[in-house]
């Protein structure tokens, strides 16, 4: 079994040995790789050795149903970004809701039509890797990024941002129950895009900046620490620049590239361009090398 050469690895949930061949017959000859479990804790076992790319779940399973199971596979930081599709004759709106609830992102009936189903599979597998590459590029960049949901609930979040949380609060009900609360009171005022909330109860500053919303039901919010936020505003003083120009050539003098700083700050490789011109003529610099070098000069000097 050559999992690299696959479309895919698929986990196969369910505790009818029919059902279990017959999608995983369909699943293998459209390319993927099929792992099957017969209920909620092999599930958890065989995801914990070989995390896959997407989770096919039967809803209700001896042991451990398949609700419960996605609650667990949702508190895996490895796990959590796994795709789960719901499969059951359980067609009524409360266990509809059950699934969303419970970490579900589709939910397809039984008798299950191939087709749909196959197609289903697809869609979700692409939603899927594009989002994980997204996420991979912002922590590859350092971006200090996280997405919670409407309740402040932290979704994921970045190496860069977990680290930032870590040490800033050494009490873990801030990080568990302050952090949302603030964050749900935030964002039920409609933010408009680049919207900062001073966050309350730490020892030192720290500030959420609304990035967007990538997916519905999802805030992306990037963190600025007392470190980055000092620097800026000493480079923004000394050389007379906007707030924008003054983020821009923090991560300039941090060896971003303009691609890189568009992707932390959201904006536009021209976009960026725009800004460092202004940058160069304020600095009275030809070229970002000089302009990194003037920066670094004066943050180390104070």
């Amino acid at each position: 079994m050559i999992i690299n050469e696959s479309k895919g690895v698929v986990l196969v949930v369910d505790d009818s040995a029919e059902s279990l061949g017959m999608l995983n017959t369909a699943l293998v000859d459209e390319g993927y790789t099929v792992f099957v479990a017969m209920d909620g804790e092999q599930a958890l076992a065989i995801a914990g050795r070989m995390v896959p790319d997407i989770v096919l779940m039967d809803a209700i399973m001896p042991n451990l149903d398949g609700f419960d199971a996605c609650r667990e596979m949702k508190k895996s930081s490895e796990l959590s970004d796994v795709p789960v599709i719901f499969m059951t004759g359980l067609d009524d709106t409360e266990h509809v809701l059950m699934g969303l609830q419970a970490g579900g992102v589709d939910y397809i009936n039984k008798p299950i039509n191939l087709d749909e189903f196959l197609a289903r599979v697809k869609v979700h597998l692409n939603n899927s890797r594009l989002t994980r590459s997204a996420r991979s590029a912002l922590d590859e960049i350092g971006q200090c990024a996280l997405a919670c949901d409407i309740h402040g609930q932290i979704v994921w979040a970045t190496v860069s941002a977990r680290k930032v949380l870590a040490a800033i609060s050494h009490d873990s009900d801030w990080v568990d129950i302050q952090l949302p609360g603030q964050l749900r009171y935030w964002l039920s005022h409609n933010l408009i895009k680049d919207s900062v909330l001073c966050l309350d109860g730490l020892d030192k500053p720290l500030q959420v900046r609304f990035l967007g919303r990538p997916s519905p039901g999802e805030y992306l919010l990037r963190l600025l620490d007392n470190d980055e936020l000092s620097a800026r505003n000493a480079l923004r003083e000394q050389f007379g620049l906007t707030e924008r120009e003054a983020e821009v050539l923090f991560w300039l003098a941090r060896g971003k590239t303009n691609r890189e700083i568009g992707q932390i700050l959201s904006r536009s490789s021209r976009t960026i361009n725009k800004h460092l011109e202004q940058v160069y003529k304020k600095m009275a610099v030809d070229n970002r090398t000089s302009a990194a070098a003037l920066c670094l000069q004066y943050l180390n000097s104070h």
